[in-house]
């Protein structure tokens, strides 16, 4: 029963992939793109109390959406996370500003600068992602994406009634996205 599954599965890849009729040479001219994304994180941590015990955290995550607008591979983004490290889930927002290198039509780097946003501030910050696209449709496609983030933002936080400081945030991030694009077609050079 798996191996009919299966098959069943990679079929209707093939028929869907009979509907991606992106012509050779096509340009890409804008995109809206959705993420879910899920960030794991270290950062340096200062007891309050006793400024002298400095360490770096556990292993934290955190999780949220992002959506991006893109122009001439220029691109803009939002992600709104959650820490659930915290006492009832603090937000904060990544605005970032990025550009896209296309390694090959489906594969893409994409570093950016920005800065994050929480109630206690804003810090600044740098990445990279690895964006791979799956075409589905004219103008529709699915993709994963692997990305690597440092943070200069500042967060405190409590563990058994004891505050911390959190700063120099290190993450590394895996996600889903769908994006809706348009592009420009090749011109047809005829010689007659």
């Amino acid at each position: 029963m798996k191996k009919k599954g299966l098959i069943i599965l990679i079929y209707g890849f093939c028929i869907i992939d009979l509907f991606s009729q992106i012509p050779n040479g096509a340009k890409e001219t804008f995109h809206l793109r959705i993420e879910q994304e899920n960030r794991f994180y270290i950062s340096k941590c200062l007891e309050t109390s006793f400024p002298y015990r400095s360490s770096w955290s556990n292993i934290l995550m955190t999780n949220g959406a992002m959506i991006e607008l893109a122009f001439s591979k220029i691109t803009l983004g939002a992600t709104f996370l959650t820490d659930y490290q915290k006492n009832g889930g603090t937000d904060k927002i990544d605005f970032d500003l990025g550009y896209e290198y296309n390694i090959t039509r489906s594969l893409i780097v994409q570093p950016y600068i920005g800065f994050e946003l929480n109630e206690y501030g804003t810090g600044p910050t740098v990445g990279t992602k690895l964006n791979k696209n799956f075409d589905l449709f004219d103008h529709i496609s699915f993709g994963v994406f692997f990305g690597i983030r440092y943070s200069k933002s500042k967060d405190f936080t409590y563990f058994d009634s004891t505050e911390y400081t959190h700063s120099d945030y290190l993450s590394a991030s895996i996600g889903a996205n769908c994006k809706l694009y348009d592009y420009k077609r090749p011109k047809i050079i005829r010689n007659w």
